[in-house]
């Protein structure tokens, strides 16, 4: 079937003979398997990586022990550009990668910092899909787009690469709005002590994860999400695609749109060997549908929407045949050149 424009396949694995499931026991059980999170410790990737990561050793032969390293720098495109290049190639060494890392390469004109092909890279599965979220503080009197079209509003940011970095900047010239983006080593401690206004492009997802209390509390003034389609969780809050002026800005948030879809993506250097691979995937899809792991991700605020590798490769291959001048137009936008 078909959801929010990407093709959600189910999947029929191959089956590994006896001889050879043996041997892939072996392998898994003599050494840990290394997920590598693009992301600093402490966030939401953090959380789905380390819960994840209990279930899923449980569905892969051997039962190895799992190790999480975070490679959180340019945005986490360190971690895509080490699956890609430095990873095993045998199957111990996975990615917990961002979804806007996805179609980085796709969106370079100058420096290369993506020095990889997703469309070249083992995709085993997505956990969830991603919603981005503008917000500002309970405090603040900004509380709709519109209003944070008339006066400066400060943002934070972990950096220029970003979503949380670039989003506003593209809002401020397609929309009007007027955020002042001002980057933060600790967006929490940031915004609870208004060093910012708020935040804009941060997923709902993440803001669950990592400071739910937030949303229990009522702490946040939601004024748009992105997404194809609207979150469950903000039936009443705008999309961002909405207030686009013409097909031009919507073929824009279309492509903003594909850096976010896939929340939780993972995924393993291209060239593994096709049996640690089915592998991977075959305990990927039985972690997602391990009871016990759904029950930890409800009382851990998880949202778990998983999709198989095919949905992730088709994503892929529908940005990557998006028309040339929209994808130059959202790198301008993305860099401040109208």
């Amino acid at each position: 079937m078909v959801i929010a424009g990407i093709a959600l396949y189910g999947v029929n694995f191959v089956t590994v003979g006896h001889t050879r499931a043996d041997s892939l026991a072996d392998f898994f059980a003599s050494r840990p398997l290394s997920i590598y999170v693009g992301s600093e410790p402490g966030g939401g990737y953090d959380v789905y990586a380390r819960t994840f990561a209990k279930y899923f050793s449980v569905h892969l032969p051997g039962g190895p022990k799992i190790v999480i390293e975070f490679i959180p720098a340019s945005a986490g495109i360190a971690a895509l550009n080490y699956i890609a290049d430095k990873a095993p190639r045998d199957g111990s060494a996975i990615g917990a990668v961002r979804a806007a890392n996805i179609v980085e390469p796709l969106l370079q004109q100058e420096a290369k910092v993506a020095q990889y092909d997703p469309r070249e890279l083992s995709w085993i599965g997505n956990i969830s899909r991603q919603q981005g979220t503008c917000f500002t503080w309970h405090t603040s009197p900004i509380r709709t787009i519109e209003q944070a079209k008339t006066r400066e509003v400060t943002v934070g940011s972990t950096g220029p690469l970003s979503n949380i970095g670039t989003l506003p900047n593209i809002l401020n010239q397609l929309i009007g709005t007027k955020f002042k983006v001002i980057t933060a080593t600790n967006l929490r401690v940031a915004l609870e002590r208004g060093m910012v206004e708020g935040i804009c492009g941060m997923s709902y997802s993440t803001i669950n994860a990592s400071a739910p209390e937030w949303i229990s509390g009522n702490k946040l003034n939601f004024l748009a999400q992105t997404g194809f389609e609207k979150t469950p969780a903000l039936p009443d809050v705008p999309m961002l695609k909405d207030f686009a002026q013409n097909n031009a800005d919507r073929a824009v948030f279309q492509l903003l749109d594909y850096r976010e879809i896939m929340g939780r993506p993972y995924v393993a250097p291209g060239g593994v060997p096709h049996d640690p691979l089915v592998v991977l995937r075959r305990a990927f899809e039985h972690t997602m549908s391990d009871p016990n792991f759904r029950s930890e991700a409800q009382a851990l605020n998880l949202d778990v929407e998983p999709t198989t590798y095919q949905g992730i490769e088709t994503m892929i291959a529908d940005a990557y045949s998006m028309p040339p001048e929209v994808i130059k137009r959202t790198w301008d936008l993305m860099h401040g050149i109208k």
